[in-house]
């Protein structure tokens, strides 16, 4: 396994952290801290997608090898000790290449949602005068679903209607996309159980059974199935935002 090691989305919020040691130079070893914090979580991201993108292209040789397996089986051109190679490396390999698929996916829905939440905390003492009209209550910085939900309900004291759309657009997509799937699937399952079934094109199905008691037996009912989104677009729209989000701040700054 090889990868780019040069981190390309590490210094994404540099010139942001230069502005802020002119303008806020009392803010600027707290935003210094948080944007390196920031830094760090993005590029666990990016690994996170290289070795997906890897993992897939072993997953999808894997499908490859089975099918020339199936075929050959039918055709009964493969001797017993060929077929008892074949089929013990198959049964290694698909244990193997899903597993290795399964963690990458559930690994970057929990680094996303960590790395979201991060985001309130580096921008937070540049939003009166830029975004709001006052300040935030710190609660409202905890996380960025409870970031969201304040600038839902106070449309009133944002300054900037471009930049409250935006929010109000990111974050739903955000809610939908990364924190429903990560406390529904990963996190808070309740006492539901899912089970997982991965494409040879690396998607990944997370599929629900629920306890229930049918004929005075218990037994596990299938209710539901949910297609996760593929995690390198996930990406690209985090990086898209953070963009924005750089872009803004340092325009407002600088004019500032």
């Amino acid at each position: 396994m090889t990868f780019d090691w040069f981190p390309q989305y590490f210094a994404l919020f540099a010139d942001l952290e230069d502005l802020v040691k002119q303008k806020f130079p009392h803010e600027y070893e707290t935003f210094q801290f948080y944007n390196m914090d920031l830094a760090f979580k993005l590029r666990y991201l990016e690994l996170i997608c290289l070795r997906y993108e890897n993992d897939k292209k072993k997953w999808e040789q894997f499908g490859r090898r089975q099918s020339r397996f199936i075929e050959n089986v039918k055709s009964e051109s493969l001797s017993q000790k060929e077929w008892q190679q074949e089929s013990g490396i198959l049964g290694k390999q698909f244990i193997q290449y899903s597993e290795l698929l399964m963690l990458d996916i559930d690994s970057f829905f929990v680094f996303a949602n960590i790395l979201l939440d991060r985001i309130p905390f580096l921008l937070r003492p540049l939003y009166k005068g830029i975004v709001t009209n006052l300040y935030i209550a710190k609660k409202h910085f905890e996380n960025f679903r409870k970031h969201l939900d304040w600038f839902q309900k106070n449309p009133e004291s944002v300054l900037d209607s471009a930049f409250y759309d935006r929010m109000i657009s990111y974050g739903k997509w955000f809610l939908e996309k990364l924190r429903e799937p990560r406390n529904e699937i990963i996190v808070h399952q309740d006492w539901d159980t899912f089970r997982s079934e991965i494409s040879f094109n690396g998607k990944l199905k997370r599929i629900r059974y629920e306890l229930r008691t049918i004929g005075g037996k218990r037994v596990w009912k299938r209710t539901e199935s949910t297609e996760l989104p593929e995690i390198s677009k996930l990406f690209k729209k985090i990086i898209e935002f953070l963009e924005f989000l750089n872009g803004y701040f340092s325009e407002k700054v600088t004019s500032s």
